[in-house]
């Protein structure tokens, strides 16, 4: 009966977005990274397992994220536009469950003995930075630890806090000549971007630092306020045919140049793949993970779990790569439900609250 009516009221209000696939999106997205990185990390060599992995790459799961940012946050913000209940739920959406990681891997360091003779002066100037704004800040006592980072993941919580914090004062900007004005601002995004992977010998200071900033990936979060913004006009353009962006991005993918140009057009499109995405064949995450979110326990632990099998000296095999999958999804859920979850009930309102609580 409520599912009859939830469907009842999508056909009535397509702009609530009752069904919807940003859970399960998401959750592919992070999978794509940890499967990545475990292939890599760990050394697999494994012909099939390399071949996955050359053929996800084509499918980056970082660049959903701030994709899905720019959407659901713009979305988010618009629905409540007060600073201080954005703020909160914001804060309420990140740091419980970063906070808990940074725990856990500070009882990792500890266990393998990463402390020892290590001063103050080095370990509160690095606990500061994790649990702030600096993830990407990485000390000198850790560079022999594991893969050389406790938790390299995490530079893309600091892009992601500083898309928050940027939000209220980019969307009152935008307002007046949006157009216009989110051209520059993509153009500018992308200059960036286009310098970091195909110019940049990222050697420098400033080169690194531009890397870990938002400069280089705003055009992702800008695409995503984008297509909120004209949702109700592309959303003819977009809904059900994921198959021809699919098609249409894989038939880009295969053509390697450095044009600029050419680059742009790459985005736009794998952009417009993953909004087909999500509006098509709507019921499909409900169906997998239904209302529940596992993708940030995923992302945030996965590579403590890597780091402490290199560090006990495990690579290679499929085997080890499965059980990274196996124990990163298994992180991912119980951090939902024992971390994330109970804060996330805090929130006075929630995007999407009639089934997506955890927005």
């Amino acid at each position: 009966m409520i599912i009859k009516s939830l469907k009842s009221l999508y056909v009535n209000n397509k702009d609530i977005n009752l069904y919807n696939n940003f859970n399960i999106l998401r959750l592919l997205a992070a999978l794509q990274v940890v499967y990545r990185h475990t292939v890599e990390h760990l050394h697999i060599k494994n012909e099939m397992a390399l071949s996955v992995s050359s053929i996800i790459s084509y499918f980056p799961g970082v660049p959903v994220f701030f994709f899905i940012s720019g959407y659901l946050i713009t979305m988010s913000y618009e629905k409540n536009p007060d600073i201080k209940e954005y703020t909160k739920n914001r804060a309420l959406r990140i740091f419980p469950g970063l906070y808990m990681s940074f725990f856990i891997g500070i009882l990792i360091l500890w266990y393998f003995d990463q402390f020892s003779g290590v001063s103050n002066m080095q370990i509160v100037p690095w606990m500061v930075a994790q649990l702030s704004f600096f993830q990407f800040y990485n000390p000198e006592f850790i560079r022999d630890f594991g893969v050389g980072v406790i938790n390299g993941s995490l530079w893309t919580i600091s892009v992601e806090l500083s898309f928050y914090i940027i939000l209220p004062f980019l969307y009152m900007w935008l307002q007046k000549n949006f157009s216009k004005r989110v051209s520059v601002l993509l153009t500018i995004s992308f200059g960036f971007y286009y310098y970091i992977h195909e110019i940049s010998t990222n050697t420098l200071i400033y080169e690194k630092l531009i890397r870990s900033s938002i400069l280089p990936y705003l055009f992702y979060f800008l695409f995503g306020m984008t297509m909120y913004k004209y949702r109700k006009k592309l959303l003819k353009y977009i809904e059900n045919k994921v198959v021809f962006y699919f098609g249409l991005y894989i038939l880009v993918s295969t053509i390697h140049t450095n044009l600029f140009l050419y680059d742009v057009l790459k985005q736009v499109i794998f952009s417009a793949f993953m909004f087909s995405f999500v509006f098509s064949y709507r019921s499909l995450s409900n169906k997998i993970v239904g209302n529940n979110d596992f993708t940030y326990g995923v992302y945030i632990y996965h590579m403590l779990i890597v780091n402490v099998m290199v560090e006990k000296g495990i690579s290679g095999g499929v085997q080890n790569l499965m059980t990274v999958l196996v124990l990163s999804l298994a992180c991912g859920v119980l951090s939902y439900f024992l971390v994330e979850k109970p804060f996330l009930k805090m929130k006075k309102r929630s995007l999407f609250k009639q089934i997506h609580k955890n927005n």
